[in-house]
């Protein structure tokens, strides 16, 4: 298959296939395979994602075993030539599963790129990394082009696109009487009278009430087989079907304006709900300000706020809304950097008051975003050791503010993504 992306792989030597063309083909069908199971269950993106990202992911990883069930399927003797997992093999066609899939689908690029960006930054990746980086972007440009269109404003003056009424096959019959029963008619009507009296018998003569009768009896039947032949010619469909066409493109192009002022409308609402978020500093979920509370509540109650106002698709924009947000409340302070294990140990009696923001995280095995660790460990459910194995992260490592409040909004919004 034609793919650049598995080229520029291949070129880093992190795929060990030697010079034999079968097993390139084996990867290529596992590439394949893992594109349909992950398709059909979006809900393993992110997981997927975090362990691709990772160059020292554990072995006994489940993706990683997932992963290599799916390649054995084509590479009978990839243990046999790899008595340890085969890790980079496994990211490799990992990473370009997710590849490929991004480029489809505009949803799950959004998905793979807000679990990526949020590892990214701490991952340990060698000859990979450009190529990583390099798939963010890319995945970033095809969400933020899709959000962008969401948005927008229509500045464009709305115009209805109507063609002409045309009854095109709405045709009249000619109403030609039938002259010769028409003639027959009047020469039986000047005739005698069945009385025997002769035309000069006429005016109230018995002659002439037999004229009057029977002309007018040849006339109306003339004319009432005129006018039937003039009725057949009148069909419905022939008025009806070009009516209705011109109503449906009507409604079409209505429908259609309609939608982009409603577009127009609905991201000015958006845009303007967001711009009184910032300005007020309040918190609809806490209400209160939120100079009112204390900062280390900040990154799991702001994104948490921010992103119960945000819809299904959003731009890139909007993370840098929400760090602007945390710079006017640091104003005085200035940001400053934290370390995981810090941050977790700080936030460690005010459990009760977090409760409700992350209540619905389900534990499961193998790596989990920062956000799910965040969410565990406030419901008791995991403890600072678990840190680094669960997410990868070192527990040394540090963090803004503004940063951890951008990676559980990201979570956030994956995770949304992921139930639609």
């Amino acid at each position: 298959m034609e793919n650049t992306f598995f080229q520029k792989f291949l070129e880093t030597g992190l795929f060990d296939i030697g010079d034999q063309d079968e097993r390139l083909e084996h990867l290529e069908k596992s590439i394949s395979d893992l594109q349909k199971i992950l398709e059909k269950n979006l809900l393993k993106l992110p997981k997927y994602t975090l362990v691709a990202l990772d160059s020292d992911i554990s072995d006994k990883e489940p993706v990683l075993k997932e992963v290599e069930d799916v390649v054995t399927e084509y590479w009978k003797t990839l243990r046999i030539k790899h008595k340890e997992m085969p890790r980079q093999i496994l990211r490799g066609v990992i990473l370009n599963a997710l590849h490929e899939l991004g480029k489809r689908d505009a949803k799950i690029a959004r998905i793979i790129y807000l679990t990526g960006s949020n590892y990214f930054p701490y991952a340990k990746l060698g000859k990979e990394k450009e190529i990583v980086e390099s798939l963010l972007s890319e995945l970033a440009e095809l969400a933020e082009e899709n959000a962008v269109k969401e948005w927008s404003f229509i500045e464009e003056e709305p115009s209805l696109k109507l063609s002409a009424l045309k009854l095109k096959e709405f045709k009249f019959a000619s109403v030609n009487l039938n002259e010769t029963k028409l003639k027959a008619a009047m020469l039986k009507s000047v005739q005698n009278s069945p009385s025997n009296h002769g035309p000069q018998h006429g005016g109230a003569s018995t002659w002439g009430e037999h004229f009057a009768t029977t002309s007018t009896t040849g006339i109306s039947t003339a004319f009432q087989t005129a006018m039937e032949l003039f009725n057949e010619s009148l069909s419905p469909d022939s008025i009806e079907n070009p009516i209705n066409k011109f109503f449906a493109v009507f409604k079409k192009s209505l429908d259609e304006n309609l939608k982009a002022s409603f577009s127009s409308m609905v991201a000015v609402e958006r845009r303007s709900k967001l711009l009184w978020w910032k300005e007020t500093l309040y918190s609809q979920s806490q209400k209160k300000s939120y100079r009112e509370l204390d900062k280390k509540l900040l990154p799991v109650i702001m994104s948490t706020d921010l992103y119960n106002q945000l819809p299904e698709i959003t731009p890139v924009s909007v993370d840098f809304l929400l760090k602007d947000t945390f710079y006017l409340l640091l104003e005085k302070e200035g940001e400053e950097y934290i370390n995981f294990e810090n941050y977790l140990k700080s936030i460690k009696d005010d459990k009760p008051s977090l409760l409700a923001y992350l209540d619905n995280i389900k534990e499961s095995e193998g790596r989990i975003s920062l956000t799910d660790f965040i969410g565990l460990f406030i419901n008791d459910k995991v403890t600072i050791k678990d840190f680094q194995n669960k997410t990868g992260l070192d527990l040394k490592g540090k963090i803004t503010f503004s940063a951890l409040a951008v990676s559980i909004l990201h979570d956030l919004m994956a995770q949304y993504l992921i139930s639609k």
